[in-house]
C-alpha cells in the first residue's frame, strides 16, 4: 500500500519528512554510506621482519667431500717467554724448562722482577752422579724488538756421589765444576726466520774446591781452596708452537782450564720452556 501511495505522496509534495526518515530492515545496512575512506591512509603497517642471512655455501673439494667455508683463524701471538735468550720475563710473568742432555740435565723456573731484570732457581744434574742447586738473574742490556742482549750471572752449590780421591773420570771431569760455581757471561738472541729464534751463550766458570787432597806422595799438602776457570759456549734455537711455549736445541762446548778434566767436553741438549 505504502508502495503505492508514494508517487502519489511525492506529487502532493506531502512525502518529504516521511521519506527522510531512514529506511529500515536488511536494506538500511546496505544503504548506509561506506565512510571507509574517510580514514585513508589509515595506520601505517608494520615493517616486515628481516629475512635470515642464507647459510654459507657448501665448497666441494678435490676429493669429492663437501664442506662449508669457515672464517680465518685469528694470527698467533707472539710468543717472548725465554729462559735460555737474552730476552727476560716480563714483571709478574713465570716461566719453566726442562732440558735433557749431555752431559748435564737441568730444570729451572724464573720469574719476570723488572721490566728488564728477571730471575730463578734450577738444578743441573750429571742424571746423580752429581746434582747442582742454582740461582741464576738476567739484566737486559739491549731491548729490541726482536733482538736481546744481557748479561746473566749464574752460581751454585754442587753435590757429587763420589769424593775426589774416589773419582777418576767421573763428574768433575765432564762438567769442570767443584764444589762451589760462579759463572758470569753475555746471552743474546736473534730473530732466524718466521717464528725461530736464535741464541747464543758466552760464559766464564769459576770453579771453587774445598775438598782438595793430595794427588802424588810428594805432591805436598794442597791449599785449602783451589780455584780453576773454564770458558762455555752455548748455541740454539727457541722455535715457539705456541703463544707461551718453545721448544729448545742447543749445542755447545766446554774448554776447561784444569788438568784433572776433560780439555774439551763437548755439550748437547733438548728440551721445553713454558710461560704462565
Amino acid at each position: 500500500m505504502r508502495a503505492f501511495l508514494s508517487p502519489l505522496l511525492l506529487m502532493l509534495g506531502l512525502a518529504g519528512p516521511a521519506l527522510a526518515q531512514a529506511p529500515s530492515g536488511p536494506s538500511a545496512a546496505n544503504s548506509a554510506p561506506d565512510e571507509s575512506w574517510l580514514s585513508y591512509p589509515g595506520p601505517e603497517a608494520p615493517a616486515p621482519p628481516p629475512e635470515p642471512l642464507p647459510p654459507p655455501l657448501p665448497v666441494r673439494t678435490s676429493g669429492g667431500r663437501v664442506t662449508q667455508s669457515r672464517p680465518p683463524p685469528e694470527p698467533l701471538k707472539p710468543n717472548r717467554v725465554s729462559l735460555y735468550g737474552g730476552g727476560v720475563l716480563e714483571p709478574g710473568r713465570v716461566g719453566a724448562g726442562l732440558m735433557l742432555g749431555f752431559p748435564l740435565a737441568s730444570a729451572r723456573v724464573s720469574v719476570g722482577v723488572l721490566p728488564r731484570l728477571d730471575a730463578g732457581i734450577g738444578v743441573d744434574s750429571l742424571y746423580g752422579i752429581m746434582n747442582e742447586v742454582r740461582g741464576y738473574a738476567r739484566f737486559e742490556l739491549v731491548q729490541g724488538e726482536e733482538a736481546h742482549l744481557a748479561v746473566s750471572v749464574e752460581g751454585g752449590h754442587a753435590f757429587f756421589l763420589s769424593t775426589p780421591s774416589q773419582e777418576e773420570f767421573g763428574a768433575r771431569y765432564f762438567t769442570g765444576r767443584r764444589n762451589w760455581n760462579v759463572a758470569p757471561g753475555l746471552v743474546g738472541s736473534l730473530p732466524l726466520g718466521v717464528r725461530t729464534r736464535g741464541f747464543l751463550d758466552v760464559r766464564y766458570l769459576l770453579a771453587f774446591d774445598t775438598q782438595p787432597f793430595q794427588r802424588t806422595p810428594l805432591g805436598g799438602r794442597p791449599e785449602g781452596v783451589q780455584v780453576s776457570g773454564n770458558f762455555l759456549f752455548r748455541a740454539g734455537l727457541e722455535v715457539p708452537f705456541s703463544e707461551r711455549t718453545s721448544y729448545i736445541v742447543m749445542v755447545g762446548a766446554n774448554i776447561q782450564g784444569r788438568e784433572e778434566d776433560a780439555a774439551f767436553m763437548p755439550a748437547v741438549g733438548v728440551g721445553v720452556v713454558t710461560g704462565f
